[in-house]
């Protein structure tokens, strides 16, 4: 679902930077990527890297998997946006549904791509975001008007950004210490996070929190690998 006007035209040549963790997932993109007005000009598998090439390669767009920066995506999608105002951000999902993919939209992504989409689909989405328009699959673009149009939100669309990293890593069973040391803030600070998640969601206590964050799909930590196994990895074998 493109955006019907875009900020302003399209490069010549439209470069690429490549963010997954997954040496085959990218090498298989740059095998639908070898396409005319489009250069692959950088790889990265994890959020430093997403940021130092950004800065040496100067792309048009970045191809980020949705997965790479944890519960920190959204942080890594806000740097982005400060740091390289004109580098589109398309989310490339191919892994399979994600619960957060309209947060990630609101955060600053232009694009997002999910796990149905073709290679047609693929370079339309990639030419429109470097236009500067939007463009988001059919499959999630009905989600959004079913939200639009008064569906119900899930609770955890209350939180804040540090108090839904919280709630994710509370999913994955990670202990308090281990949140702690994982966001840099003191165990006293996670328990107060913790005692934010419990009030807004309506839950009593840890067990509440981890089984929530299970049943929608929250615990990134765990549930990342268990996607993986199940998923191809390689998208040039499947379109």
């Amino acid at each position: 679902m493109p955006s019907p006007a875009p900020l302003h035209p399209a490069p010549t040549t439209i470069k690429l930077l490549l963010a997954d963790e997954r040496l085959v997932v990218r090498e298989g993109l740059k095998r639908i990527l070898t396409q005319p007005g489009m250069r692959v000009v950088g790889e990265a598998a994890t959020r430093d890297e997403v940021l130092e090439q950004s800065r040496t390669a100067d792309p048009d767009v970045l191809l980020l998997d949705p997965f790479l920066g944890g519960p920190n995506i959204l942080s890594l999608i806000r740097e982005m946006k400060r740091r390289h105002r004109r580098c589109g951000v398309l989310v490339l999902n191919v892994e399979g549904e994600d619960p957060d993919a309209l947060r990630i939209l609101g955060t600053g992504a232009v694009g997002y791509v999910s796990k149905d989409y073709s290679r047609r689909e693929l370079l339309e989405a990639i030419r429109q975001v470097a236009r500067g328009a939007s463009y988001v699959s059919p499959s999630l673009a009905a989600v959004l008007i079913a939200r639009m149009s008064g569906g119900k939100r899930p609770r955890h669309e209350a939180l804040s950004e540090r108090e839904y990293q919280v709630l994710c890593l509370f999913g994955s069973g990670l202990p308090f210490k281990q949140i702690a040391a994982d966001l840099g803030v003191s165990p006293k600070t996670v328990s107060t996070y913790r005692s934010r998640i419990l009030d807004k969601l309506k839950l009593k206590g840890n067990a509440d929190i981890i089984r929530y964050a299970i049943e929608h799909g929250l615990g990134l930590a765990a549930a990342v690998p268990a996607r993986r196994k199940k998923s191809p990895t390689d998208p040039s074998q499947r379109l």
